[in-house]
């Protein structure tokens, strides 16, 4: 299991440019620290992907899904406070372009990743650096669940793991917020492991979803 140490050893790796697995409270992600341009590069080229397609912000501390929630319009903030942390990735704006880094040739928006940090998990609170992130697969891969659901190459990538034991396996929902404040619905983009949770958190606040 996880302990302090471990999280120290991956922040440091990560503050140098390296590559991480990373456990979430869904599947095992493939990470790097934001703001490493060596390893924000890694990342695509570990994961196969050209920088045209996005991937999320990862984030495990609590005062960092602040830092990116406050400069957001209201409605958009309190909807996001609602699905995170937890197994959902928000799209929402990125004003100042912070997140850059990881939105590939769009910027503007970014998709928020913050995972609950309980149980196993809760030693990663003290993980306090933005992430790039990705489901730790090759593309059309399946959802890894354990470490040992990694393929090879992406470990051989990687400077550090962190291990969690098993994961509950599917990847998070994707929930596009984006329009909030300007008449618009939410969007289910991806339903995650529990859409019905999403829409119940969401009609809370009187938030309409669809797709």
């Amino acid at each position: 299991m996880i302990d302090a140490a471990d999280v120290a050893a991956a922040g440091a790796a990560l503050a140098h440019g390296g590559l991480a697995l990373l456990p979430t409270d869904t599947v095992y992600g493939l990470a790097a620290s934001l703001d490493t341009p060596d390893g924000v590069s890694a990342l695509y080229a570990a994961k196969g992907r050209p920088r045209s397609r996005p991937f999320q912000v990862l984030l495990y501390a609590p005062e960092r899904l602040e830092e990116a929630l406050a400069p957001l319009p209201a409605a958009m903030a309190v909807a996001a406070r609602a699905l995170l942390p937890g197994p959902a990735t928000c799209l929402l704006a990125d004003p100042a372009g912070r997140y850059a880094a990881a939105a590939g040739e769009a910027p503007g928006s970014a998709g928020i990743r913050a995972p609950r940090t309980q149980g196993a998990l809760a030693p990663l609170a003290a993980l306090d650096i933005p992430l790039v992130a990705t489901s730790a697969n090759e593309p059309g891969g399946r959802d890894p669940a354990a470490l040992a659901d990694v393929d090879a190459p992406i470990r051989r990538a990687v400077d550090v793991e962190l291990d969690a034991g098993t994961l509950p396996g599917t990847a998070s929902a994707v929930v596009d917020l984006r329009g909030l404040g300007e008449g618009a619905a939410a969007v289910l983009v991806r339903p995650g492991p529990d859409p019905a949770a999403v829409e119940r958190a969401l009609a809370a606040l009187g938030v309409a979803l669809r797709g």
